[in-house]
């Protein structure tokens, strides 16, 4: 089994996963859902264009897909950064 949080391997018997510490009880993925916990390019680039698209992507994965949904919300904090260093340069320049 895999942790839902943390998507490292523990043990089918754990009751709180080793690496984070998080309960999992019940909670664990299995391996063909860890499989498909793989980030997402184009997903990725919505969020870093679309950072509030990719919040709300972000918040309705994350409990299923961990791995896929922090990559999305990197990408949505780091587009966000982004279009706001864009919005004070572009304000000064005029």
């Amino acid at each position: 089994m895999f942790c839902s949080k943390c998507g490292k391997e523990i043990m089918d018997e754990a009751v709180i996963c080793p690496a984070c510490g998080c309960p999992v009880a019940g909670k664990a993925l299995s391996k063909e859902n860890a499989e498909e916990d793989i980030p997402n390019g184009g997903l990725n680039v919505l969020g870093f264009l679309i950072p509030l698209a990719g919040l709300i992507m972000y918040c309705t994965m994350i409990g299923k897909t961990p791995k896929k949904a922090n990559q999305i919300g990197l990408f949505s904090l780091i587009g966000f950064v982004v279009n706001l260093i864009l919005i004070i340069l572009l304000w000064e320049a005029f």
